[in-house]
């Protein structure tokens, strides 16, 4: 009976540090959570909404609103190669945006970007440039 109280001790521990993950809503720390780098100074955040799995495979979500410079923008499009990604709002776009959509996290009240914005997808990524505004608003998923 000693033994099985020991296993059993061991086995809540395992899965208490396991499950463990990340889930914030501090704008000024979702950028490097989601990156791995320092906000750039050329960027501010507005919004953001961060929850990643405790597990090695780092699944995560992020919800991000940002107001970058124009260079900065411009600079990252190409870095993420997004011109060929490129697309105008449609019925599907504006699927994703509703609360009931399968995802991770739920939906930040905050992200709803323009619908004259330009939409840009890579794989599970979503980028939505309002070049009037200057308004990111980025969602990404990986599990």
């Amino acid at each position: 009976m000693r033994n099985f109280k020991n296993i059993l001790s061991i086995f809540i521990s395992a899965i208490c540090v396991i499950s463990c993950g990340i889930e914030t809503d501090d704008k000024d720390e979702i950028y490097y959570l989601w990156t791995n780098a320092e906000l750039p100074k050329d960027v501010l955040t507005i919004n953001g909404k961060y929850w990643e799995s405790g597990h090695f495979t780092k699944e995560y979500e992020v919800y991000i609103h940002l107001k970058p410079t124009v260079k900065w923008w411009n600079e990252f499009k190409k870095v993420n190669e997004l011109d060929s990604a490129k697309s105008n709002f449609s019925e599907d776009i504006i699927l994703k945006l509703k609360p009931n959509y399968n995802r991770a996290i739920n939906l930040p009240e905050w992200f709803k970007p323009n619908k004259n914005s330009t939409f840009y997808q890579k794989k599970d990524s979503e980028f939505y440039w309002n070049e009037k505004t200057k308004d990111l608003f980025i969602h990404e998923i990986q599990l």
